[in-house]
């Protein structure tokens, strides 16, 4: 993933306030990559802060899981 679309999915996963959002925004994930990597990937270019990812990757798990 470069830089510009980390930074354009950064914004969406700012949005994301609750699990809900989370499971919404998994739905509407092309696919194409690892939702939890792409999470990662947002993190370490600092677009999103570490308490954000953290807790995208617990509900996103979460949601995978069927919890």
């Amino acid at each position: 993933m470069d830089r510009l679309k980390a930074k354009s999915l950064a914004q969406e996963l700012n949005e994301l306030a609750c699990k809900g959002c989370t499971e919404g925004w998994l739905k509407k994930h092309d696919g194409l990559s690892d939702p939890i990597q792409d999470i990662i990937k947002c993190g370490s270019l600092g677009f999103i802060t570490p308490e954000r990812q953290k807790r995208l990757i617990f509900e996103v798990k979460e949601i995978n899981e069927g919890n």
